[in-house]
Parts: structure tokens; sequence; C-alpha cells
């Protein structure tokens, strides 16, 4: 089945290491709501894994609306899929951040990444990236609908408040 977001967790060319936070440009999310799952294929095992929802708010300036940390190990040589609880709107982008390890990732043939040094990936933090034309890393995600009742503006709210303790 084809991610919702992002791109398919695949063995590429190559992996992009750690203390990035990387941002797939490629199938923006069409549908707003929760990012239920995410699949991910580690080149060297990943540590300290946290993914994340992102939009534009000028050019390459991206902001995280949602985020949640990875425990464990996403260990490297197959896709690995997580459940998460992430919220989405339409048009936002799926990224990571990761403390140990290296993600899959080509350097052509796709719709490109952001990527900027340092861990940028808390809800409301916003930077300045760097647009890597062509790239791809193996991140992608499944969306699912709220609970029922519930807009996805107070779900995010929800989120937030259950992350803040």
């Amino acid at each position: 089945m084809a991610v919702d977001i992002g791109y398919e967790a695949i063995n590429r060319a190559g992996g992009s290491g750690e203390e990035v936070t990387y941002v797939a440009k490629g199938s923006p999310a069409t549908i707003a709501g929760v990012i239920t799952s995410i699949d991910i294929w580690a080149d060297e095992d990943i540590t300290g894994l946290i993914v994340g929802s992102f939009y534009t708010t000028n050019g390459n300036t991206l902001k995280c609306r949602d985020s949640e940390a990875i425990a464990g190990t996403i260990t490297a040589g197959s896709k690995v899929t997580k459940v998460v609880s992430i919220a989405v709107e339409i048009g936002d982008y799926i990224g990571c951040y990761f403390t140990g390890g290296s993600i899959e990732r080509d350097i052509s043939g796709y719709s490109d990444i952001w990527a900027v040094a340092a861990e940028y990936i808390d809800p409301d933090d916003e930077a300045v990236y760097s647009l890597l034309s062509d790239d791809a890393i193996s991140l992608g995600g499944y969306i699912g609908a709220p609970p029922a009742g519930i807009p996805v503006q107070a779900f995010m709210y929800m989120q937030r408040m259950r992350r803040q303790g």
C-alpha cells in the first residue's frame, strides 16, 4: 500500500546521517487528520528517532506542526513500521530527526527533501532549510481521521497538552 505522506520506505542507494532534521517534500498530505503509522528504512541502526509533520511558512522556511518520539532502535536492513499519532493538515510534509545512525537516501530521481543541521522537530520549531534537489529519504506515513466528532484543530491541541504532561 502506498504511503499517504512522504516517500516509500525502501532500500535506497545510500544513507544520510544523524543530528539533521530531514523533511520529505514528496507526497504532501492531501487530507487532514492523524498520521497513524510510519514506515522507515534505516541504512544504519537509528536511535533517538523523532517523527513530525511540517508546513512551509515562507519558501524554504518550515515549521513543525506536531511530532512524536519513537522509543527503541530502528534496525537497519528492512522496512520498519511504527504506530504514531501525529496531527497533519492538508499540504503538510513528514520529517524526522535522530541522534544516531542513518536513513536510506537517494540523491536523484525524486521530488526533493529539505534538511537543516540540528533538531527542529518540536511543535512550533521553525527554521530555514536547505533544499536537496531530486533527493528522497525512506520515510512515509499513513493518515487516518481523528477520533469521531473531534475536529483536527481540537485534536492537535489535545496532542500538545498530552505531551506537556
